[in-house]
């Protein structure tokens, strides 16, 4: 609006200005016309507010300064009624505004190219240079040549063609530019730069000649340059004429090119020809030079066209040549989709030829289903001109579709706009990707799902919970005896058996249900949408049904059977997978105790008792980590005078706080834990430096010290038995070491390798609750055994008759038999040890000769002699 009133009103003052006689008043109006173009611009800093408004200042003080000039000129006129006298201090004025444009200008150019812009600044010095040449020439010459005019005169009268050529110097090297097309201000500008420019020329030509006078023609040009400048400064998008450029060379135009060849060609033979040549020449030779220039620049022009189009040609079929060896699809679509160019690589993708595909938008080839993100493809643009990536698939020439993943960017190489896109075939990556995800999430010998994604399951069926099926449960299923038969048929047919556990879980689950191997041989299942919570038990029920069915594993038929732990969520409590899991493991482990082959639901008072459990073991290891567990000895008893021939070491835990806790609480605590192997190191290490230091008197006492499962199965077992014979000073043949019946068969291989390396030491080995469990007399007779201890239960009877020592006294053939000496073990009264050593037991021990006692009590015993037998 402000722009447009001070157009209209500069209008409406040249038009009264014009038609005004020549009067003091037209002199007013003419300085008003030359003053509101500066107001205008500072109207224009103020309300639109530039960040930097230096230019539009220097723009407006040089224009404040002419008008200052313009009215020092006209006062004597005014005033006296004649023309200001010769060269004045209006010139001084006058001459102001041309620096001050200069400057202008060149803040702009600086600010808008920081770097430099090396073709403007020659294509401006060109204009700069043929422009100068025609100033010197018709202007500035003649009045160096003119004897009338005085020296201030002529340095005056020269002043303005110089400050004409300072300014088209900077207005050449900004129009040079890139920013050339910088919105209307700029336009503006220059129309008003140019008006200034030949309105100074035209002036100075006319007062060389003495033709200039007010209210000319030439008023119209100033007029125009007044008005021009001040529209400039009152646009709107004067504010952004500053501002950097973007990097990038400029486009060379034609017009330009024809500009710049002709100003340089044909300046100079043009002013040599005016000046030289008759007034009926001159036309021939202009007319003749211009047309030969003409001819020569459309040739030139069709020269470059072939160059350019040789060069095109070339890149294209250089870029052929490496798109044929690309395996991936390069395709160029225009900015609505429509494929202009595709690489011959389609055809191994899609099975049809490139050109059936040109001319055709790109959602034509993309199923119907993925259409709408094909779409959004080509809307969405990123900040940096990248489009996509997008998975899609694509239509094949025989019907079928290949998936494919399609990334680009947005071009815009002057000749045109759109994509350039690169699609790659993934259906190797997508399967590859989705055999990796279930092998992350999948057991790989079952197939079932693994801890992790069954902790998912669980953790998205407990947010369910509110839904009308609001009961789940969780199963853990663990099998029975699974170690005994993965190590005595082998691995083979313990994977069997884990791969035919997995199919007979999977028989007692609904689709809904999730199966998964957490490990070993321990599996679980989460049931959900149950109608309520004893389905879980039918489940469970079914399960171990379904296990018990008789299956061929390695040869042999086999009847597995499994213990299964049920947990519920507390509905009082918030959910918990981690604590789902290990409730279902407590009941499963609770199970097992209770005899196997059954099922139990978690209860509270199982964590509780899991709880005491933790503690217990906890307080064990530091127990043994601080040498608090006692060792107590129970004598060996010679049957037929009674005489102490040895001992038993037996290890005791006297507890802070809870007192003295029996061996059959901890021992199989310690197994379970593996602290099994630090304590009975430690029990052998102090039995053996206590046994070396008992007095002689006649033959040395025996110790017998007891080793667990896991410690023959412990392969330094040997060295540490070596070592602690050699730091205590115990000669081998003193050291018992006693094992179960049940080792003679479980990992008979193991074990009879690790005897024989025992055996080499020196020490002696017993068998400990010989009868009791399994064993095969021939592999009794292949272990280097030396003793065998009737447990107490055979022991018992011996003195009730023939039927109730049957047992014993088959023991006693048998080591006869073998060669082996014989311990009984649990003798409770006289009439047991009379019966014993007439059947011919050597040795026997139990509460009838001494329950286990501290070291000091033992020493004391062996100094008595023995016990007395009463006969």
């Amino acid at each position: 609006m402000l722009l447009r009133a001070y157009a209209a009103i500069g209008v409406v003052l040249g038009v009264v200005y014009f038609l005004t006689p020549d009067s003091p008043l037209r002199t007013l109006i003419w300085v008003a016309i030359a003053l509101s173009s500066a107001v205008a611009i500072a109207a224009g800093i103020a309300v639109h507010r530039p960040p930097r408004p230096l230019p539009w200042w220097l723009a407006a003080a040089g224009l404040v300064s002419y008008s200052v000039g313009e009215g020092l000129f006209y006062w004597p006129q005014l005033v006296h009624g004649r023309d200001a006298p010769g060269p004045g201090l209006a010139d001084v004025f006058y001459l102001v505004l041309y620096p001050c444009l200069a400057g202008a200008l060149a803040i702009l150019v600086r600010r808008q190219s920081p770097g430099g812009d090396r073709a403007a600044l020659i294509d401006g010095t060109i204009v700069t240079v043929g422009g100068a040449l025609l100033t010197w020439v018709f202007l500035i010459e003649p009045y160096l040549a003119s004897a009338t005019s005085s020296t201030a005169e002529r340095v005056v009268a020269l002043s303005y063609p110089f400050g004409d050529v300072l300014v088209l110097a900077v207005m050449a090297r900004l129009s040079g530019g890139r920013g050339t097309t910088r919105g209307t201000p700029m336009r503006l500008l220059f129309f008003g730069l140019a008006c200034l420019l030949a309105a100074d020329a035209v002036f100075t030509w006319q007062s060389l000649r003495g033709e200039f006078h007010a209210g000319s023609w030439v008023d119209v040009v100033w007029i125009g340059f007044y008005l021009a400048a001040g529209c400039s400064a009152l646009h709107p998008d004067m504010r952004t004429v500053d501002e950097p450029l973007p990097p990038g060379p400029p486009r060379l135009s034609s017009g330009r090119v024809a500009v710049l060849l002709a100003v340089a060609a044909l300046l100079i033979p043009v002013v040599i020809t005016v000046k030289s040549a008759a007034t009926t020449e001159l036309a021939v030779f202009l007319t003749a030079s211009c047309a030969l220039f003409v001819l020569v620049l459309v040739r030139l022009a069709d020269v470059v066209t072939v160059l350019r189009e040789g060069q095109r040609q070339r890149a294209e079929g250089r870029f052929q040549r490496l798109t044929e060896q690309v395996t991936d699809l390069l395709s160029i679509c225009r900015p609505d989709g429509v494929i202009q160019y595709v690489t011959p690589s389609i055809h191994s993708l899609l099975g049809v030829e490139p050109a059936a595909v040109l001319g055709r938008p790109l959602t034509d080839l993309v199923h119907a289903d993925d259409r709408d993100r094909v779409r959004l493809l080509l809307a969405t643009r990123q900040p940096n001109g990248h489009v996509g990536p997008v998975e899609c698939r694509l239509r094949r020439a025989d019907g079928g579709f290949v998936l494919t993943e399609t990334i680009g960017r947005a071009v815009d190489d002057g000749d045109g706009s759109g994509y350039l896109f690169t699609t790659r075939d993934i259906t190797e990556r997508k399967a590859l990707e989705e055999q990796l995800t279930h092998q992350a999430f999948h057991d790989g010998l079952t197939g079932l799902a693994n801890r992790a994604l069954l902790a998912d399951r669980i953790h998205h069926a407990l947010e369910r919970r509110g839904t009308p099926y609001r009961h789940i449960a969780l199963l853990i299923v663990d099998l029975d005896d699974f170690k005994t038969i993965n190590d005595s048929l082998g691995r083979a047919a313990g994977d069997a058996l884990l791969r035919t556990t997995a199919d007979r879980l999977r028989s007692c689950l609904r689709s809904a249900d999730t199966a998964a191997r957490l490990g070993g041989d321990e599996f679980a299942m989460l049931l959900e949408h149950l109608d309520d919570a004893a389905e879980a038990a039918r489940v469970a029920e079914r399960v171990l049904t379904t296990m018990r069915r008789p299956i061929s594993v390695g040869g042999r038929e086999i009847q597995p059977q499994a213990s299964v732990g049920i947990a519920l969520p507390d509905p009082d409590r918030p959910p918990d997978a981690d604590e789902l899991l290990r409730n279902a493991d407590v009941a499963m482990h609770m199970a097992k105790r209770q005899g196997r082959n059954r099922y139990a639901y978690f209860a509270p008072s199982m964590q509780a008792g899991l709880l005491e459990k933790l503690d217990l073991a906890e307080d064990l290891r530091g127990a043994i980590e601080r040498h608090e567990l006692l060792v107590y000895y129970q004598p060996f008893v010679d049957l037929r005078d009674g005489t102490i021939t040895g001992a038993e070491a037996l290890v005791r835990w006297p507890h802070p706080e809870r007192g003295l806790i029996p061996p059959d609480r901890f021992i199989p605590l310690a197994e379970e834990t593996g602290l099994i192997l630090p304590l009975g190191y430690e029990v052998l290490g102090a039995a053996c430096r206590t046994a070396a230091n008992w007095p002689v008197d006649g033959a040395r006492p025996k110790i017998s010290v007891n080793l667990s499962p896991r410690q023959v199965q412990d392969p330094a077992v040997t060295l540490y038995v070596q070592q602690t014979l050699l730091h205590s000073g115990l000669d081998p043949e003193q050291l018992t070491l006693e094992i179960t019946e049940s080792l003679l068969s479980e990992d008979a291989e193991v074990a009879a390798s690790r005897l024989a390396e025992l055996k080499a030491l020196g020490v002696r080995l017993a068998v400990d609750d010989f009868g009791t469990g399994y064993s095969s007399l021939s592999r009794l007779h292949t272990f280097p055994i030396d003793i065998l201890k009737i447990p107490k239960p055979f022991v018992d009877g011996v003195a009730r008759g023939p039927e109730h020592s049957a047992l014993a006294r088959a023991i006693l053939d048998l080591a006869q038999a073998l060669d082996l000496q014989v311990v009984a073990e649990g003798i409770e009264d006289a009439a047991q040890a009379r019966e014993l050593a007439r059947l011919g037991c050597p040795i026997g021990q139990g509460f009838h000769f001494s329950r286990p006692v501290p070291e000091r009590e033992f020493a004391d015993l062996l100094a008595r002699g023995g016990f007395a037998l009463v006969s």
